[in-house]
C-alpha cells in the first residue's frame, strides 16, 4: 500500500473570514484505495469513521460545537438486530472519541433518516425516523446525550402519535449554544375515503415542528407550519435556530413548480413572519433540494440544486438573508457543474458568515468556502476518487477546521461505509 501524500492546495486569500488568514486546505491525496477504521495521524486524513463494516453503513449526518468536538450519525444495516439502525460515533480535533454506538433503543423495523445537532458544551441530540413505533407509516423520535456521550433519559416520540394512516419522515433538527433545540419533519396522510377508493395519491401533506428547552422538555405539541391549498406537497424541511431559539423553517413546495419557502417562529413555533419565497424560479429553470444555515444573530443562508427542464445540472445558488424576509441581494450561482457542487449539498455557517458547502458530483464529495463577501474558495475533492462517494454532510469543527463525512462503496470492504475528513483552513 503507497502511504498518503499531503498535497497543499493555496487557494487564494481569505477576503472576510477564517481568522482573515490565507486559507489553504490540508488535503491527503489517498486515492491508493486504502481503507481500515483506525484514527487519523493528522487532522487532514480521510478515515473510516464506522467499526461495524459488514453490510451497509449509509446517510451520515455531522454536527460540532465549533470548539472541536463534533458527532456524526448514520444508518447501518442490521446492526441493532433488525434492519435499518441509528448509529453514532463522537470526535474531538478530529479524532474519534471511543467506539461508535447504537442510538436508537427501540430496534424493530428501520430506524433511518438521522439527524443531529449540538450546543456549546459538546451536549448533542440525534432524531430519527422509526417505522412500525407509533403510526404504522413512521414516527419521528430523539435521543439526548450528554458531551461525554452518555444519553440523558431515554429516546422519546417527537412526532404526533395520533392516526394510523399518516407517515412522518425527513427530520431536521437544530440546536443553539444554549441548548434549546427544535425538530421539523415531513408529514403526510391519506383521508379515509381516498384510502378505501385505492385513490392513494389523494393524501394531505404539510411539515411539522416542535420545540424543546435545554433540559429536553417540549415547549409545544407538534405543530403544523404548512396548509396543503398554499404548499401543495410540501417536502425536505431545513431548520436554523438563533441564539434566542427563534427558528426559520424552510421547505421545497410544489406551488408552480418547485418553490423554496421559509417561515420564521419564536422559541413557541409562533409565527414571525409571512411564508415567503427564496428562489427565483425563472431564473432557476427547476430547482431541487436545499439546505440551510443560521447564525446565533439571526442571519442565515440557503443553498439549493438548480437544473434545466431536461434535468441537466446547473449548479448549486446560494442566497444570504440578515433576517427575515431580509434578503441581501439575488440568489447566487456558486459555481457551475463541473466544479462538483451539484447534488445533495450540506453548508455549515462560520462565525465570520463564511460559508462552508460541500456536495457530490460524479461519485465524488467536493468542499468549498463561500466568503461573506461572496468569494469563493475551491472547490476541492475530498473523498477518494477510486470510490463511490455520496451524500456528504459538513460541521465547523475548530476555529479554522471543518468536518465532512460521507457514504463510500466498497472502501470498507464490505458494502457502503462512513468516511471522514477534518479538513484545515489555514
Amino acid at each position: 500500500m503507497m502511504p498518503a501524500i499531503h498535497v497543499r492546495h493555496r487557494l487564494r486569500p481569505a477576503l472576510s473570514g477564517l481568522g482573515a488568514l490565507a486559507l489553504t486546505l490540508l488535503i491527503a491525496a489517498c486515492d491508493s484505495g486504502s481503507g481500515g477504521s483506525g484514527g487519523p495521524t493528522s487532522t487532514d486524513q480521510e478515515f473510516a469513521a464506522n467499526t461495524t463494516t459488514a453490510l451497509d453503513q449509509q446517510r451520515p449526518a455531522v454536527a460540532s460545537n465549533r470548539a472541536g468536538r463534533s458527532v456524526v450519525a448514520w444508518e447501518s444495516f442490521g446492526q441493532d438486530g433488525s434492519h435499518l439502525g441509528i448509529v453514532a460515533r463522537r470526535f474531538d480535533n478530529g479524532a474519534p472519541i471511543g467506539p461508535e454506538f447504537v442510538v436508537n433503543t427501540y430496534t424493530v423495523g428501520r430506524q433511518n433518516f438521522p439527524a443531529v445537532a449540538m450546543d456549546a458544551a459538546g451536549n448533542f441530540v440525534v432524531a430519527w425516523r422509526s417505522s412500525l413505533q407509533g403510526s404504522p407509516g413512521g414516527t419521528i423520535f430523539a435521543q439526548r446525550y450528554a458531551a461525554d456521550g452518555s444519553k440523558l433519559g431515554g429516546e422519546f416520540r417527537v412526532g404526533p402519535d395520533n392516526s394510523n394512516r399518516d407517515s412522518q419522515s425527513e427530520p431536521q433538527v437544530a440546536m443553539n449554544a444554549q441548548g434549546d433545540f427544535a425538530i421539523a419533519w415531513s408529514n403526510r396522510e391519506v383521508g379515509a375515503l381516498a384510502e378505501a377508493l385505492g385513490r392513494n395519491g389523494d393524501e394531505d401533506r404539510w411539515i411539522e415542528v416542535r420545540t424543546y428547552t435545554a433540559d429536553g422538555n417540549p415547549r409545544i405539541a407538534p405543530k403544523r407550519t404548512t396548509v396543503q391549498a398554499d404548499d401543495p406537497f410540501p417536502r425536505a424541511p431545513r431548520i436554523g435556530m438563533d441564539a434566542n431559539g427563534n427558528i426559520a423553517v424552510v421547505w421545497a413546495s410544489a406551488a408552480g413548480g418547485t418553490q423554496l419557502r421559509v417561515q420564521h417562529y419564536d422559541s413557541s413555533a409562533n409565527a414571525l413572519s409571512p411564508v415567503y419565497n427564496i428562489n427565483e424560479i425563472s431564473n432557476e429553470i427547476d430547482a431541487d433540494l436545499a439546505t440551510m444555515a443560521m447564525a446565533p444573530d439571526g442571519s442565515f443562508a440557503v443553498a439549493w440544486e438548480t437544473y434545466t427542464f431536461g434535468y441537466q445540472p446547473l449548479g448549486l445558488l446560494v442566497r444570504r438573508y440578515s433576517g427575515p424576509q431580509s434578503p441581501v441581494g439575488p440568489p447566487q450561482r456558486v459555481a457551475p457543474p463541473e466544479s462538483g457542487l451539484v447534488e445533495r449539498n450540506s453548508m455549515a455557517i462560520t462565525a465570520n458568515g463564511d460559508l462552508l458547502l460541500t456536495a457530490h458530483a460524479t461519485d465524488r464529495v467536493y468542499f468549498a468556502v463561500l466568503t461573506a463577501d461572496g468569494a469563493l474558495i475551491g472547490p476541492t475533492r475530498v473523498s477518494n476518487s477510486g470510490f463511490a462517494s455520496l451524500f456528504p454532510s459538513v460541521a465547523q469543527s475548530g476555529p479554522n477546521r471543518a468536518l465532512v463525512a460521507w457514504q463510500s462503496l466498497g472502501q470498507d470492504g464490505d458494502g457502503r461505509g462512513i468516511r471522514v475528513r477534518e479538513i484545515s483552513l489555514r
